[in-house]
């Protein structure tokens, strides 16, 4: 397997790892149903869009689900906690409560590192000449993997 396909399938499983951190947080009784359905919606919803962008990656003239697979995770991570606050109160800052959170935000940071992995596999696929990102996300991309960056021989700036 390619190891930047890889790069999908990790995306994906790190999907798979949304309902199941909250079925283990149900059966903890760490959260209540409609928190493991909201589990099942984001893990549904990112690994969809995470089968896309490897369609996406085959060919495809804009890369839309890549995009997305980045916008998802970062409008997972608000959400989670105002979710949170509206059905738990102040009882989300509790040390118990905080779990579940502080899981579930990881997951969508580390699935946000991912996506940007991803779409860079995607630009030197298809080469920096067809297909360019902002120059924001090389900023973030250099500050987010700066030793990556530093040993690259792909470097594009």
């Amino acid at each position: 397997m390619n190891r930047r396909i890889r790069i999908y399938f990790l995306y994906i499983l790190l999907g798979l790892l949304y309902p199941a951190v909250k079925v283990i947080c149900y059966i903890n009784g760490l959260v209540y149903l409609r928190g493991k359905i909201y589990g099942v919606i984001a893990g549904v919803s990112t690994i969809s869009v995470g089968i896309l962008a490897l369609k996406e990656y085959d060919g495809a003239d804009k890369p839309a689900w890549h995009w997305l697979a980045a916008l998802i995770p970062l409008i997972i991570i608000p959400l989670t906690l105002i979710v949170m606050i509206l059905h738990l109160g102040l009882g989300t800052f509790l040390v118990e409560k905080m779990t579940p959170f502080m899981l579930f935000e990881g997951i969508a940071v580390a699935q946000f590192i991912v996506a940007i992995l991803m779409f860079r596999s995607l630009i030197f696929k298809r080469g920096t000449d067809k297909q360019k990102m902002p120059r924001a996300g090389f900023a973030i991309m250099k500050t987010v993997f700066p030793l990556y960056w530093k040993n690259s021989p792909n470097r594009t700036f």
